[in-house]
């Protein structure tokens, strides 16, 4: 049901998500979505519970790979490469949920999003002490971590004509390893 919801959502947006959508996509009865969620607004809710979580497992999984690596550009624009990667496989859901789901910035999720990607970066950042001697105040990381997404986000949903993908993340992945390198 929330594959279902999901695939609606993408193909047809908020507008045209409704239970009986969902129950006719998935394959089950009208009884059988109500019986695991009292609404559509709490299928969006899980599916949403379940982009952060592919979020978080990706980036942890690219995150273990990249404190391998002795330069901290190239671990940097690895990690970013991954993230765009992943909001560029979600980016009609994103623009969904983004755009067009008027609660979306009261799920919990939501507001968990931008908690994990600070959190990769600390993790990232803890990791790689011993191979970047990085010290960075939480503020740094705080910045650090909200303007790769906001730039990632722009760069999935709204890049403009003529900008090339790759310079954009080299040259993002420059400006952070070099913000970490500073302190």
């Amino acid at each position: 049901m929330v594959e279902a919801c999901a695939r609606i959502l993408e193909e047809r947006g908020y507008a045209g998500l409704t239970t009986n959508a969902v129950a006719e996509v998935a394959g089950v009865s009208i009884g059988s979505v109500y019986e695991f969620f009292p609404g559509k607004e709490a299928i969006v809710a899980r599916v949403a519970d379940t982009l952060l979580a592919d979020v978080s497992s990706t980036l942890n999984a690219r995150l273990e790979r990249t404190d391998r690596r002795q330069d901290v550009h190239r671990a940097m624009r690895h990690l970013i490469g991954a993230l765009y990667a992943l909001m560029f496989q979600h980016r009609r859901l994103l623009q969904v949920l983004i755009f067009q789901v008027p609660f979306v910035q009261q799920l919990p999720s939501a507001r968990q999003l931008q908690q994990e990607l600070l959190q990769v970066v600390v993790n990232g950042l803890q990791k790689s002490r011993e191979h970047y001697q990085l010290t960075v105040p939480p503020s740094t990381l705080y910045l650090m971590a909200t303007s790769t997404a906001g730039s990632l986000l722009h760069l999935v949903l709204m890049k403009p004509p003529g900008l090339d993908t790759d310079t954009v993340l080299d040259d993002l992945a420059t400006r952070m390893a070099d913000w970490l390198e500073q302190g």
